[in-house]
């Protein structure tokens, strides 16, 4: 679909380049005397080495020097060495915009390949989370404030234990590629620690915040939210300054899990694990702070609290159900911000899946 629309705009700009010849070429041969025209006719090549390639420039600008030869045989200059100039000003100008396509058209190649490369490089250090883990079906969003960047600050993983699906919702303090390094670091600590069979909730928090110590300054901290859900629905939190995870249930206000903030991850632990429980047909989310603190052009905070009943559970509950209703939660959030995100935005939404034949005899 973009390259679609890429080659429609370059058509676009090809005809009225043309266009623009001919129309100027066409009026200055309709009225003599003086030529008027010569200068503007340069504008079209010079407008197309904008958008389009060297080649398709390079018809603009031959259009261009031919309407400048005719329209000087035209008028019949007494001296031939003003025509001569004329012509040669006209094809100097147009050789300027054919160079000019060809070495941003190059410098263009450039850089997609090292948007390609930083792709895959941001891909690799926040990949995408399965839908479907150990019986539970998860849908995850993340939207980083920079335009040029896939990640930023803001992370999230999942993975498989002995005991469940151990979970990890952080956010590093700062952006750019600081925080970047940081959030790589957090999640290749989280990623070694948590499948450990001996590893509790609170060992792995302390595992990662000494893993990131060494990379992190005076200032610097990560808050994260560590969760163990088990497949009888026991639900383990571990809250480093962390916004609490919000238990979904129909028809019922969110519930905020876990209550003790240890303070974050660089700024000396105090973790306790704290327990309840994700009853059957009730969601779990897991968000950073890019959520509530999303201001709207006003300054006015973006009300979670009212806009939950987008993510109520629902039947069936599969993957793209909770996929559906991320989406729109982050519609009701771009609504209110105008389009643009301030700050990274993390999200994780969870669900049980019900074995096949549950509630069936």
């Amino acid at each position: 679909m973009p390259e679609r629309a890429s080659r429609r705009r370059e058509a676009v700009v090809l005809a009225l380049a043309i266009a623009w010849v001919l129309v100027l070429g066409g009026a200055q041969a309709t009225v003599s005397g003086r030529l008027v025209v010569v200068p503007w006719l340069a504008l079209g090549p010079l407008a197309a080495s904008l958008v389009l390639t060297w080649r398709r420039t390079a018809v603009v600008a031959v259009l261009s020097v031919l309407a400048v030869a005719l329209l000087s045989l035209r008028v019949g200059d007494p001296f031939l060495w003003a025509g001569a100039i004329r012509i040669l000003g006209s094809a100097a100008l147009a050789g300027f915009a054919v160079f000019g396509a060809s070495v941003r058209a190059q410098r263009e190649q450039r850089i997609r390949a090292v948007t390609e490369i930083a792709t895959v490089a941001q891909t690799a250090i926040q990949h995408p989370v399965p839908t479907l883990v150990a019986g539970l079906a998860l849908a995850s969003r993340y939207v980083s404030a920079s335009a040029d960047a896939l990640v930023g600050g803001d992370l999230y993983d999942v993975v498989a234990t002995e005991q469940g699906v151990r979970v990890i919702v952080g956010d590093v303090r700062g952006k750019g590629l600081p925080a970047v390094h940081t959030a790589a670091a957090v999640l290749s600590a989280f990623r070694h620690t948590a499948p450990l069979p001996a590893a509790r909730l609170d060992d792995v928090a302390r595992a990662v915040e000494q893993a990131v110590l060494a990379r992190l300054g005076p200032e610097d901290f990560v808050t994260a939210v560590f969760c163990d859900v088990h497949p009888d629905g026991r639900l383990d939190v571990v809250l480093c300054g962390h916004p609490s995870p919000l238990r979904l249930t129909a028809g019922c206000a969110p519930v905020a899990v876990g209550e003790h903030r240890s303070p974050p991850l660089g700024l000396g632990l105090d973790v306790r694990v704290e327990t309840a429980t994700l009853g059957e047909g009730e969601r779990l989310l897991l968000f950073t702070d890019g959520l509530v603190e999303a201001r709207s052009s006003d300054g006015e905070f973006f009300d979670l609290t009212s806009q939950l009943s987008l993510l109520a559970p629902r039947e069936p509950v599969t993957p793209q159900s909770l996929e559906t209703d991320l989406d729109r939660l982050l519609g009701a959030v771009r609504g209110h911000v105008g389009g643009v995100v301030g700050d990274d935005l993390a999200l994780l939404l969870l669900q049980h899946v019900p074995a096949p034949g549950a509630g069936r005899r």
